[in-house]
């Protein structure tokens, strides 16, 4: 969640709200619509759909199953494998970008992960723009003339891990229940296609998938929809617990990242231990329990009076209209089946609001303007895997939503009616959250160093593509300044460079690249010093000719705020 969620559930997840996470948030948002208003052009926007295979599994089809077969028989698979892209394009017809939606999981980096990374849709994102940019992104600031946005659909129960779920060291197939619990302390976790060389493989593999299809659909414009007609928008802050209460804690984690031990998938009672300290904190009401039943309250979230509220009461939802077609935004991850029945009901409100037709195209987006942990279907709630453990408002949230949805159509087709201005306050949280994150002190360069100084080099001598094993890892390391103190926005901590004349050098490589690599850690943290490690992965690729690294930062000097 990254610390910049205000509920006090989600924060602990984080070590409390993170300044230094909310502050480049806030200021990315900003500069981006900055950005965009100003280059504000004329254009034309055309919608393409398309299967995608081979890149998403249901990672809980014991639950997809108990959905009723009537509405099963509907589909032809347990996860939606049709990929919308939404293009943007000036009055020439040039490429300005698009928006991708596809419904799977940001999961294919497993959770040994320490790196910030994009997973799979910012790898798409990385590769789509890579294609259409070439190196031209590194010039002028590093912005990019065309934009590739990789959004995410409803992916609650959708998997990047294609091959199956297997106990670590063994090829047991397993499903994270107490049914297959793995032997010797072994965990069922998820493989992605790439597993047997590393998890990022499979990362570049499932954003591979996408991108390349999405640059199909984008080059496809026989086969594209014009977007045109009326615009149109509708938002709304909903109280959720009008409808049902709030309380969840899941522990037993997903089979694309498992939680504590001893929680299983398909737990419908708690544990003896867990029974204990969940009273102590507090001891859930009879009204609770039947709420929330069959899942077991491991945490009563939505009656604790702690600093405030565990859990966010106050949702923020949308409803976007471009001509005939609509997106929808919702702050939760809708499984496959829920997200299927929330859309279709959109639909059929719309055309009963004379906003749309059979033609209407409703594209589900999400989670967005906040969190709200998951939402399943009635059936699937029952099954209490991991999608319906994380559901907090219980097992009628899917109709909440489909109600709540009901009604922005209703407003949006009578803004002049009284109806059509209901909307909650957005409360403000941030002033009682807590960090948790150890403190940081002053940076300080070693005895006879300075900051940027190069500590480890990299060697002089001349590599013969020939005679390389690939990918071939060259690193330097440098004197540095903990990267908390400036997050670099619109920047970089890294830069491979080119020698392209005799004093001329030309970046052809920062840390959002794919095969670069910063890694910074204290030397002695009592002192404040500090390391930067940059590496680069080559591979056969790139072209001879004379390259050199360099690592870009900020220090804290004594006493600055």
């Amino acid at each position: 969640m990254g610390g910049y969620l205000q509920y006090t559930f989600y924060e602990f997840a984080t070590l409390g709200w993170i300044e230094e996470t909310v502050r480049p948030l806030v200021q990315g948002i900003t500069q981006a619509i900055v950005n965009a208003h100003d280059n504000i052009q004329n254009g034309s926007l055309a919608l393409s759909q398309g299967e995608l295979l081979n890149t998403n599994i249901n990672r809980s089809p014991q639950s997809y199953l108990l959905n009723p077969i009537e509405k099963r028989s509907r589909y032809k698979y347990d996860v939606d494998k049709n990929m919308t892209v939404l293009s943007f394009r000036n009055e020439n017809y040039d490429g300005l970008g698009f928006i991708s939606w596809f419904a799977v999981h940001g999961v294919s980096v497993n959770n040994t992960n320490r790196l910030v990374n994009g997973d799979n849709k910012g790898y798409a994102a990385y590769l789509a723009e890579k294609m259409m940019n070439g190196n031209n992104g590194y010039r002028n600031n590093f912005k990019q003339r065309f934009i590739a946005a990789f959004a995410q659909s409803n992916e609650g129960d959708v998997s990047p891990n294609t091959l199956g779920t297997y106990c670590t060291g063994t090829d047991t197939p397993c499903d994270g229940t107490r049914d297959t619990k793995c032997p010797n302390n072994s965990q069922c976790v998820g493989r992605g296609p790439g597993w047997k060389i590393s998890d990022l493989e499979s990362n570049r593999i499932i954003g591979q998938n996408q991108a390349f299809r999405a640059m199909e659909l984008y080059n496809a414009r026989k086969a594209e929809v014009k977007v045109e007609g009326p615009l149109g928008y509708i938002h709304r802050y909903w109280n959720i617990t009008k409808s049902s209460l709030v309380q969840w804690l899941n522990t037993a984690g997903t089979t694309d990242g498992p939680a504590l031990n001893g929680f299983y998938q398909n737990t419908t009672s708690g544990t003896f231990g867990w029974n204990i300290i969940k009273d102590i904190v507090q001891k859930p009401s009879e009204w609770q329990k039947k709420c929330q039943a069959p899942k077991p309250i491991l945490l009563d979230t939505g009656e604790i009076e702690i600093k405030h509220p565990w859990q966010p009461e106050i949702l923020d939802i949308q409803l976007f209209r471009l001509g005939n077609v609509f997106i929808y935004a919702v702050p939760s991850e809708f499984t496959t089946m829920s997200g299927r029945i929330l859309r279709e009901s959109i639909k059929d409100s719309l055309i009963e609001h004379g906003l749309g037709n059979n033609d209407t195209i409703v594209i589900h987006s999400g989670p967005a303007n906040g969190y709200a942990s998951y939402c399943t279907t009635f059936e699937e709630y029952q099954h209490q895997r991991y999608e319906g453990a994380s559901t907090p408002y219980g097992p009628y949230t899917l109709q909440a939503y489909v109600d709540a949805f009901k009604d922005l159509v209703y407003m949006m087709a009578n803004p002049n009616n009284s109806r059509s201005n209901v909307s909650e306050t957005l409360p403000d949280y941030t002033k009682k959250g807590f960090n948790f994150t150890p403190r940081y002190r002053s940076d300080q360069p070693p005895f006879f160093k300075k900051f940027g100084d190069v500590i480890k080099d990299i060697s002089a001598t001349y590599y013969s593509k020939s005679l390389l094993t690939y990918p071939y890892v060259i690193s330097a390391v440098f004197v540095a300044g903990n990267p908390r103190n400036d997050p670099m926005l619109e920047g970089t901590f890294l830069t491979v460079e080119k020698k392209i004349a005799n004093d001329q050098w030309e970046i052809i490589r920062t840390d959002n690249d794919y095969d670069t690599r910063f890694i910074w850690k204290y030397k002695y943290q009592l002192l404040g010093i500090s390391e930067a490690t940059v590496e680069w992965h080559i591979n056969q690729d790139i072209e001879p000719g004379i390259y050199r690294l360099g690592y870009r930062g900020n220090s804290r000097s004594s006493f600055q705020e």
